[in-house]
């Protein structure tokens, strides 16, 4: 009757249990620490595991590891064969996305290894943008690596520990890695490292197996102390529940729950099974409602599916995935029930059938059943052959990357190009002020020089009555210059005149047309000018200012005429000078006052001297 007692309700935590685990899978925004449930069972299956292995042990004074290690595979291992190839045959139809990494996720999962391949690719289950369809079996690859040990730890301990200290070996090995867990974790860092480890997540397993040794050594204990836990362990095993349910709305994947949060978890699951040890505890009535019961003793088979069923529906019918989620939610449900009841009805249990007949247990009727469990397995190979036969044409076809990465890569190498160019042009233009401020210095330099030494010699001046009042300021600044002003002269006598000084032998390199006063000019009239004066000659056109309608007309032809000639041609721009000091003018505004004759010439020269720095410095 006591192990009635102990096993009875276990199948209504796994039940609570799983809930938490898909709640948390389907909607994590409205139960975020639904993670704890994997807790929970870790505990149970520590406890029912180590339970079984203590009652081998203290029967026969041995435990059977071959046969131990056949019954946790035949459990474990056929469900998988059917999942893995399913989904993948799936992906492959509904998104080839979720295939990525499906030849290594496929194969670690076979092998229970589903969790080291994760730490040892980078994986992650808490930060990847793209889930993929097998993660969630790394729950499955740390309890199969711990029941390769347990049977192990079982026998050692049994054997060479005394009987009072036997149950605090798994309790100091499940302290140590609650420990190792809480100094691994890094704040901020991705956990994965220390979730998906075997040696700092195996806590709860273990706290399983000490609950087990505690459990073991109850048929020592007088009766009065079992009455009494009778009475009061339902009470505190209801609070542990209420507790884990608080917790489970609360807590989320930080510091609370690698440092001592998921331990805790772990040790109010183990009050909650002591509280349905009792036989009179009423906590039955909820533990073993029959619903609750199928969701726990189908458990195993419902976390398998219902992950990459829930992705896999996700990519079918992306419109639902708004406001239409609950569809998919049951949609999800609904598949994962059907999943895994065809599973164990076609694969599990028959194989499980087939390991009894094997054993010579007999059918009802007392007939052999070997045959009709070898009909079965039979038929359940040809299906799982025809399954591994698409898991081998999903990998053929899988993609390397997924679509969403690939659009990533894409646009992040082009965000780079343009980074790198943006780097390249910046550069470049840094080179370019440089260079532009050295050749500045250097034309600068170049000018100071010439002005020292500059006179009139190279200089012919052909202009207006502006002209004619600056002379003495141009002779004066430019000695030598050859000046041929007259008062009220017009750009289109300036055509003639040049080419009478070009005659005369008194039109030197730089011609400076000043005549922008009294009348409107075009391109075209400086055109003729340039042709008049003809080849090896540097045009220094002289903009004009005053109120008259016509001068701006006759400065936009001069800049029309040195933008198309920039080698043979210049601006001296005696309008933008004289306009910044009017004070310069006589009362009609055209013409210049003493200093504004001065500031005329100085136009002339600067200009010219610009000129010639430039070409010094060209090179």
């Amino acid at each position: 009757m006591r192990r009635t007692m102990r096993y009875s309700g276990m199948d209504g935590i796994k039940g609570l249990a799983l809930i938490g685990v898909i709640w948390y899978h389907l909607s994590q925004r409205t139960l975020p620490g639904g993670f704890i449930g994997v807790e929970v069972f870790y505990t149970v299956s520590g406890f029912l595991l180590a339970t079984s292995l203590l009652n081998e042990y203290r029967e026969r004074g041995a435990i059977r590891v071959g046969r131990f290690y056949v019954r946790r595979l035949l459990r474990l291992w056929p469900a998988l064969v059917v999942m893995v190839p399913t989904v993948a045959c799936l992906g492959m139809i509904i998104d080839r996305d979720t295939l990525v990494g499906i030849a290594g996720r496929s194969m670690a999962a076979l092998t229970f290894s589903t969790n080291w391949y994760e730490i040892a690719t980078g994986g992650s289950y808490f930060a990847s943008t793209s889930p993929q369809l097998l993660r969630h079996l790394w729950f499955v690859a740390l309890m199969a690596q711990v029941i390769v040990v347990l049977p192990v730890l079982v026998a050692l301990t049994e054997r060479l520990v005394g009987e009072r200290l036997r149950p605090l070996v798994p309790l100091a090995l499940a302290v140590i890695s609650v420990v190792l867990m809480g100094v691994l974790y890094t704040p901020g860092a991705d956990p994965t490292m220390v979730y998906f480890n075997t040696g700092t997540h195996c806590f709860g397993i273990l706290f399983g197996v000490f609950l087990a040794w505690l459990a073991a050594g109850q048929e020592g204990m007088p009766r009065f102390a079992l009455a009494i836990a009778g009475h009061v362990m339902p009470w505190i095993a209801t609070a542990a529940l209420i507790a884990m349910g608080v917790i489970a709305t609360r807590i989320e994947q930080d510091g609370a729950a690698f440092r001592g949060g998921l331990a805790i978890v772990a040790l109010l699951t183990m009050l909650v099974i002591v509280g349905t040890m009792p036989r009179s505890s009423w906590m039955h009535g909820l533990l073993c409602w029959r619903p609750l019961v199928l969701l726990g003793r189908y458990s195993y088979g419902l976390y398998l599916w219902h992950w990459p069923l829930y992705l896999l529906m996700q990519c079918l019918l992306p419109g639902w995935r708004g406001d239409g989620i609950w569809l998919i939610w049951m949609l999800t449900l609904v598949a994962s029930a059907a999943m895994t009841a065809v599973s164990w009805v076609c694969v599990e249990r028959p194989l499980l059938r087939w390991s009894k007949a094997g054993r010579g247990s007999a059918g009802r009727d007392g007939t052999d059943c070997r045959s009709v469990a070898w009909f079965r397995i039979g038929v359940a190979a040809v299906v799982v052959i025809a399954l591994y036969l698409g898991l081998a044409q999903a990998i053929s076809v899988a993609p390397a990357k997924s679509s969403v990465q690939a659009m990533l890569e894409q646009n992040q190498a082009a965000l780079d190009a343009e980074a790198q160019q943006r780097e390249i042009d910046a550069k470049a233009a840094e080179e370019a002020r440089r260079r532009a401020e050295e050749l500045a210095k250097a034309r600068e330099q170049a000018k100071a020089e010439i002005l020292q030494t500059m006179d009139g010699h190279d200089i012919t001046v052909v202009g207006d009555s502006v002209t004619v009042g600056s002379t003495p300021a141009l002779q004066q600044a430019l000695p030598g210059v050859v000046v041929d002003a007259k008062t009220s002269r017009f750009i289109q006598d300036v055509p003639q005149i040049v080419s009478q000084l070009k005659a005369q032998g008194q039109l030197r390199r730089f011609v400076v047309i000043s005549a922008n006063t009294n009348a409107a000019a075009t391109q075209d009239s400086f055109e003729q000018i340039a042709a008049a004066a003809g080849e090896g000659h540097v045009l220094v056109i002289m903009t004009g200012y005053g109120d008259r309608s016509w001068i701006p007309v006759a400065n936009q032809g001069a800049g029309d005429y040195v933008r198309a000639h920039p080698d043979s041609a210049v601006i001296a721009d005696w309008s933008a000078a004289i306009g910044a000091h009017t004070e310069m003018l006589t009362s009609d505004g055209i013409h210049p006052t003493t200093d504004g004759m001065a500031l005329y010439a100085d136009v002339v020269k600067n200009t010219i001297a610009d000129w010639m720095a430039m070409e010094a410095t060209a090179s």
